[in-house]
């Protein structure tokens, strides 16, 4: 009886290589990365909003005075002394007609429709890239005050939904006297 002679090294290699060759997946890079938007996402009366990061100057803390001015819309909050500028701070709650925060939150000194302003928030979430294939269009059924300064949703889960605000809807309305 004579036992099988175990395969050589070099065999082993050479039919491991072909094996390999045979089934060769291509390892070049490849453009996987979807185009993405950078989004700057707070709470304004417990409910998840974002704005383009593109409209977003700066994060400011909420905790600057802010002077009042008689006579001004009630959409106006005041205005802040900002490195030598005087910037105005407009109260989201009231253009968007929700309930006014009860804490200090912060300021995001928003640049759209012409207009540089503080926008007052409640709190702030996060600031990050998601992938345009996220964003998708506001449905029907939307409340009738937002529809018309919602730019997308984001379905962060099954029972949140982030809005995505259109910083230049918000502003021109704010212009035109709105809130």
């Amino acid at each position: 009886m004579t036992t099988p002679t175990p395969p050589s090294r070099d065999a082993e290699h050479a039919s491991l290589s072909r094996a390999l060759e045979d089934n060769r997946v291509d390892a070049s890079p490849t453009a996987l990365e979807e185009p993405t938007r950078q989004l700057v996402l707070f709470r304004l009366a417990g409910q998840r909003f974002a704005f383009d990061g593109a409209h977003v100057r700066e994060i400011l803390s909420g905790e600057a005075p802010v002077y009042f001015v008689p006579g001004v819309a009630s959409s106006v909050e005041g205005v802040i002394h900002l490195r030598g500028h005087i910037e105005s701070v407009i109260a989201l709650h009231a253009l968007l007609r929700l309930t006014p925060g009860d804490g200090v939150g912060r300021v995001l000194l928003v640049e759209a429709a012409g207009l540089r302003t503080g926008v007052r928030i409640d709190q702030l979430d996060d600031v990050c890239d998601v992938a345009l294939s996220a964003l998708k269009a506001p449905p029907e059924t939307l409340d009738t005050a937002l529809k018309p300064f919602v730019d997308a949703l984001i379905h962060q889960s099954a029972s949140e939904a982030v809005v995505v605000l259109d910083a230049n809807a918000l502003l021109t309305a704010f212009q035109a006297g709105q809130g």
